[in-house]
């Protein structure tokens, strides 16, 4: 043997080794495919039982609420007159006062010619209806009390901890800000 086929020859030794330890691990990796889809199927284990949580008491209920504006939260908190505020169960009800507050949705305002402005509010069912000023919205005696352009700031009548009411102020923002 020549020794310019030496390098030729060590070349093709080379390859037909690998060649054959990769057929050897393919036909391994086929044989524990085989395997493993011969096995019986195994069980699979329930989900955790889910565990009992304590029931949470909010207690800065009383406390001003972060998400309404300055411009609305009286200082003090919640407040209630000497005579305690209570509902006026003979005021005959808006149309609005059917739905929570959540199902409103505020839609923009108007301003009429002689400078009164309205609030655009769209009901559950798709339609909308004007509010002013002095109007009311929502389950809880909700008297609006001032109309800006992204939102209706209310304030309502809420029963309290001690079997009253207090006032609370309220907003319905403007989905588009």
């Amino acid at each position: 043997m020549s020794i310019q086929k030496l390098p030729m020859l060590l070349a093709l030794s080379i390859t037909a080794i690998s060649i054959t330890g990769c057929t050897d691990r393919i036909g391994m990796a086929e044989q524990s495919m085989a395997d493993i889809r011969n096995q019986p199927a195994q069980p699979i284990e329930p989900p955790p039982k889910a565990e009992l949580v304590e029931d949470f008491v909010y207690s800065a209920s009383s406390q001003r609420s972060p998400f309404l504006p300055p411009s609305l939260v009286n200082v003090e908190g919640p407040t209630t007159s000497i005579d305690g505020v209570r509902p006026d169960i003979t005021r005959v009800k808006e149309p609005l006062e059917q739905y929570e507050l959540s199902q409103l949705v505020f839609r923009g305002v108007v301003v009429s010619p002689e400078g009164q402005r309205y609030a655009l509010v769209q009901r559950p069912d798709g339609s909308v209806a004007s509010v002013k000023v002095g109007d009311y919205l929502g389950l809880n005696d909700g008297r609006i009390v001032e109309i800006t352009p992204t939102q209706i700031n209310l304030i309502e009548i809420v029963p309290d901890s001690r079997a009253g009411f207090v006032e609370k102020p309220q907003s319905l923002v403007s989905p588009i800000s």
